[in-house]
């Protein structure tokens, strides 16, 4: 019980530092972009999604220009609104499983 504790309070704390960063949503798909080109060969999914991710936040960054994910979830209510909201669960995804392959990898050599 208590080490499930400790798991939610290093995840609550890491999330809350994630909304306390305010990048908007163009250099967020710069991001996803370059981290797709990186991950192609590696990891063609993972790839696929990050570049699915990097173009989502392009249409938010079109639509609501110099916004952050968050604000354009609190303070928007259209259909980039849900866009946003849900490239944001895949891209937490594709992370983990990149990073969580990555380490695997180094941890068979």
């Amino acid at each position: 019980m208590h080490r499930s504790g400790a798991v939610w309070t290093c995840t609550t704390w890491a999330m809350g530092l994630a909304h306390s960063i305010q990048v908007p949503l163009g250099f967020s798909a710069l991001f996803f972009a370059v981290i797709a080109t990186c991950e192609w060969r590696r990891m063609p999914i993972c790839g696929r999604i990050y570049l699915g991710v990097a173009t989502a936040f392009a249409i938010g960054a079109i639509t609501h220009p110099a916004m952050s994910i968050n604000d354009v979830l609190q303070h928007s209510r259209d259909g980039v609104t849900y866009l946003v909201a849900m490239a944001r669960v895949a891209a937490l995804t594709a992370v983990l499983v990149s990073v969580t392959t990555f380490l695997r990898g180094l941890n068979a050599r």
